[in-house]
């Protein structure tokens, strides 16, 4: 019966008048594997989870916390203990109303590990939650954490309500501007504007179809015919041919967000660190960024891109030297080189092409790279954590904590999925990293990661790239957001 309504709605939705009804039509590259916020580990799904859900704080364009669901929050001296108190009256797409109830259960599913949610280790300080009444939430955490308010921003902590749980696979119910209404694999997902969203006057369009176009030409084909309005995460290529069409507006900003090839440390040949070093020698990352970005983009050795004042300037990014390389190979029992597949994600242009770059640039060093292609969409279930080596890519995190901690930590749920990596000094510096408050202890102790990781290479981080988008040049009011998180609350086409 649902299915059925669902697809009522797809017709209702696509037989209204084009154009005339305010839908807006953006084309994305994969499916989504999950309904389910806490569950989401691609774009698609992040643009999603931002149209229908909301969390306690938000993060604006400028980078700045600025409240959501909480009107307000407060913490005690010690940093130990947060209190967010709700915005009255904000309801749920099914009408009721969002209560403190609805924020610990959210947060109770994510910190348990049978929920697999992907930022799980970020939260694991919130020691107690409670309700002191039914608009007021209570954290009290086990250890001092400043950007407890700015991790309330990620992406797949939005609240979900508390008693429609088990329909968040088939039938999620948000708070968000939008309301979903259908989502057919390899097609589209159709949400639409919820008018009982809790800030006024917004959203101003009348819906949402993320059409699912894996293929980059089509997409773009697409946008230039007007059969769709919006084009997320495009191709640096692409850039100067779109530019000249006055029809579209191309938008640009820098980002913390990362690429690269993930190295699994525990199985052969990356867990050996000669290994992973060699494949650094032998793919120079100035070589990379004009090759794969087209210089839209800055090589980096960690997430911590080169733009953050964090960044640690006194490592030298490591340059071509197959030599090297080669000698490396040798000393890791490889004296004829070394045999190993790469996967690339069929419908992601940059990371595709990202994966043809290294196996060129690293064959003078001994490694024979076979490519295999596979959609993205069975990365998490066949690829990630299991390859030897594959490319991939991650979204800016709103601190550098979340940006670090998941990935680099031995107990990090990232690391879990990805590279394998333990390093003691390095759990360390992350550790107390987040238990110090003062800029500059902070600051050291990053440093002294990226001084670590650059010593083990745990895995290939090519770049921090740039964001670009394109879209209708006549739509009003939308900034890109350097999150790459898609805020359409006050974007409007004409009607």
């Amino acid at each position: 019966m649902r299915l059925m309504l669902g697809i009522f709605a797809t017709v209702l939705a696509l037989s209204a008048p084009a154009g005339a009804q305010g839908v807006l039509k953006m084309a994305v590259g994969s499916n989504l594997a999950t309904l389910d916020p806490a569950r989401g580990t691609n774009g698609e799904e992040y643009i999603y989870d931002n149209l229908v859900f909301n969390g306690l704080t938000r993060m604006r364009p400028d980078l700045q916390v600025e409240p959501e669901l909480a009107e307000r929050w407060e913490y005690t001296p010690d940093l130990k203990t947060w209190t967010f108190y709700l915005r009255h009256g904000v309801k749920f797409h099914n009408g009721r109303e969002l209560v403190a109830d609805d924020v610990i259960k959210t947060f109770e599913r994510i910190l348990d590990p049978a929920t697999a949610a992907a930022p799980r280790s970020n939260y694991t300080m919130i020691q107690k939650m409670s309700a002191p009444d039914k608009y007021t939430v209570r954290f009290e955490l086990e250890y001092p954490y400043g950007g407890f308010a700015d991790i309330m921003t990620d992406r797949q902590v939005k609240i979900v309500p508390a008693d429609k749980i088990a329909e968040l696979p088939t039938a999620p119910i948000g708070t968000g501007p939008f309301a979903f209404v259908s989502y057919t694999q390899g097609d589209r997902m159709v949400l639409k504007k919820f008018a009982d969203y809790f800030e006024p006057g917004q959203p101003r369009l009348d819906g949402v179809e993320l059409r699912i176009i894996p293929e980059m030409a089509v997409r773009i084909a697409a946008l230039e015919a007007g059969d769709v309005d919006y084009v997320w995460d495009l191709p640096p290529e692409q850039v100067e041919k779109l530019k000249a069409n006055q029809k579209l507006k191309i938008d640009s900003v820098p980002t913390a967000s990362w690429d690269g090839a993930i190295l699994n440390n525990a199985i052969p040949p990356f867990d050996d660190v000669r290994v992973r070093k060699a494949l650094h020698l032998a793919v120079g990352k100035q070589d990379i960024v004009q090759i794969v970005l087209f210089g839209f983009g800055a090589p980096t050795h960690s997430p911590i891109p080169p733009n953050h004042p964090f960044y640690e300037k006194s490592i030298a990014i490591t340059k071509s030297d197959p030599a090297a390389a080669r000698k490396l190979l040798a000393e890791a029992g490889h004296p004829q080189g070394v045999k190993v597949p790469l996967t690339v994600p069929v419908g992601r242009p940059i990371r595709e092409r990202l994966g043809v770059a290294i196996q060129q640039l690293a064959k003078p060093a001994g490694f024979d790279i076979e490519i295999q292609r596979v959609p993205f969409a069975r990365y998490q279930a066949e690829i990630s954590g299991k390859a030897p080596m594959y490319i991939d890519g991650y979204f800016a995190r709103p601190t550098l904590d979340t940006g670090t901690h998941p990935f680099y930590h031995s107990t990090g749920t990232w690391n879990e999925r990805l590279w394998h990596y333990k390093n003691p000094k390095v759990d360390a510096a992350l550790d107390q990293a987040r238990l110090t408050a003062g800029a500059g202890q902070q600051q050291a102790l990053y440093g002294e990661f990226q001084r670590l990781v650059a010593e083990d290479y745990p895995s290939y981080i090519a770049y921090a790239v740039a964001f670009v988008v394109a879209y209708r040049a006549d739509m009003r009011d939308h900034t890109t957001h350097p999150m790459r998180w898609v805020d359409l609350r006050t974007a409007s086409l004409p009607k």
